[in-house]
């Protein structure tokens, strides 16, 4: 079977033969980072999940945090269009307990983009080049320009420019959070026995409690201070 794959990539010369080989090795390395967790995955291992010699990689791909970033980013902008719906139809008229329940939901929702973002500041930190990080940050700033216009739409009273810096920390708390509150098969098994049940954590109790007082904090005391700068197109 891997010789077959190995043959038939050979062949693949023309743009759309180049992206099925690239999108082949996407595939394979979400299969094996949701499998194994990043740290256990080579691109030897990448490389083998798909029938292709460690060097083919290189063609395509920097390394293996470089195709891991693509991977996270699909998953971020599939992120997006489950929460956008949810946050348009309360615009105008949303409190913080709704808005908060449908940030919750949305990460519930998404759990390979939950997973994957678990290990996202060990990456940025190993094997990247300045550009790759320069565009990674430059790509979260924009999503975090997007949720924060979404949200303040949504949530009555609320400022953009208290909004902004907030998402920040909605970003970076979840990683964490998520690591407690899905661990491994091994952990979990453990932790479903009645004398380490209250060891357990529920994401939905734990990311309400956090998004409360963030979300809070976004609700201008004044109303001038309320968004006004999507019309000048200072949200992304």
């Amino acid at each position: 079977m891997a010789r077959k794959k190995v043959a038939e990539f050979q062949r693949a010369r023309h743009p759309a033969q180049i992206e099925q080989r690239q999108e082949a090795i996407l595939h394979a390395a979400l299969t094996l980072f949701l499998r194994r967790g990043l740290e256990n995955v080579s691109l030897n291992d990448i490389a083998r999940e798909v029938g292709l010699a460690k060097s083919s990689i290189y063609r395509y791909f920097d390394s293996r945090e470089h195709i891991f970033l693509i991977i996270l980013q699909r998953l971020a902008a599939a992120f997006e269009e489950r929460i956008y719906p949810p946050l348009e139809k309360l615009r105008g008229k949303g409190t913080v307990t709704k808005v908060a329940k449908v940030l919750v939901d949305t990460y519930i929702n998404s759990p390979e983009y939950g997973e994957l973002i678990t290990v996202v500041n060990s990456v940025l930190e190993r094997r990247l080049t300045p550009e790759l990080i320069a565009n990674f940050r430059s790509v979260f700033l924009e999503r975090r320009k997007r949720l924060a216009a979404a949200l303040t739409a949504a949530l009555v009273g609320a400022a953009y420019e208290k909004m902004l810096p907030l998402t920040l920390h909605i970003f970076l708390h979840v990683p964490g959070l998520w690591t407690f509150c899905f661990p491994s098969e091994e952990s979990l098994t453990l932790l479903n026995e009645s004398s380490h049940a209250h060891l357990k954590l529920d994401f939905r109790q734990e990311m309400t409690l956090f998004l409360h007082p963030i979300l809070q904090a976004a609700i201008a005391t004044e109303p001038s201070q309320r968004i006004h700068n999507t019309a000048n197109g200072d949200v992304g």
